[in-house]
């Protein structure tokens, strides 16, 4: 109940997603390109969110709480790893992300737990091992 008063407070605080809101976005990035590159048929939202998520926490640098989430998720069904599509792929869709405005694709990343920023430029070398470490 406490996360959903969280998102209904930066919602309600940015309705138009052009500034807080975007700390919402945490793991979509990849997720959503997970999504696409397996066609929206192997993992639910949900499911390639978590995957994101996992990335996202180690581009950030947060190996122990990287560590500590996937046990989470994997004790409640979720997958840690995906399949049905080559890392190079996955950062394709990356690389086509909605939130791209010319330049490098904006990551939220996570500085410490309760600290969300978004806004990141990340080197595709760095999005790529991310993604490749979540590859099975």
């Amino acid at each position: 109940l406490g996360c959903l008063r969280t998102k209904l407070a930066v919602v309600a605080e940015d309705e138009r997603d052009g500034g807080r809101r975007q700390v919402l976005n945490l793991g979509h990035t990849i997720g959503h390109a997970v999504e696409a590159a397996t066609g929206y048929t192997r993992y639910r939202h949900g499911e390639a969110v978590a995957i994101g998520l996992l990335c996202a926490l180690r581009l950030s640098g947060r190996e122990p709480l990287r560590t500590e989430v996937a046990g989470l998720f994997e004790s409640h069904g979720l997958p840690v790893t995906f399949d049905g599509a080559e890392p190079e792929r996955v950062l394709e869709f990356v690389q086509r992300d909605k939130k791209r405005a010319g330049g490098p694709v904006p990551f939220v990343l996570l500085d410490s737990p309760g600290d969300v920023t978004p806004g990141h430029a990340i080197a595709d070398a760095d999005i790529l091992a991310a993604i490749e470490e979540a590859h099975d």
